[in-house]
């Protein structure tokens, strides 16, 4: 059998990526991290008070990052620079 690369997060491995692709996170502590099988959402608000949403999860193989309404680009690269995978 195969092994498989699943999505892995935690919340300071979804903070680092966003910051690294621009977004303001100011606080770890103070976003919200929620987590359900292999799929991970991100709440917080910048410094303005604007709240955000981030979404990190896998869709046909590949890893999908959404932030508010956008699809982010995301590569296999950064998905494992960041520690965003596990193998099974």
């Amino acid at each position: 059998m195969a092994k498989k690369i699943l999505p892995k997060a935690t919340k300071s491995s979804m903070v680092k990526l966003l910051r690294a692709k621009g977004y303001d996170v100011p606080s770890l502590y103070q976003a919200t991290f929620e987590r359900v099988r292999h799929t991970f959402w991100l709440r917080w608000r910048d410094k303005a008070g604007v709240p955000h949403s981030a979404y990190y999860t896998g869709a046909g193989g590949r890893p999908v990052l959404q932030v508010d309404k956008t699809w982010i680009d995301l590569t296999m690269s950064e998905v494992v620079h960041f520690g965003l995978c596990e193998e099974k």
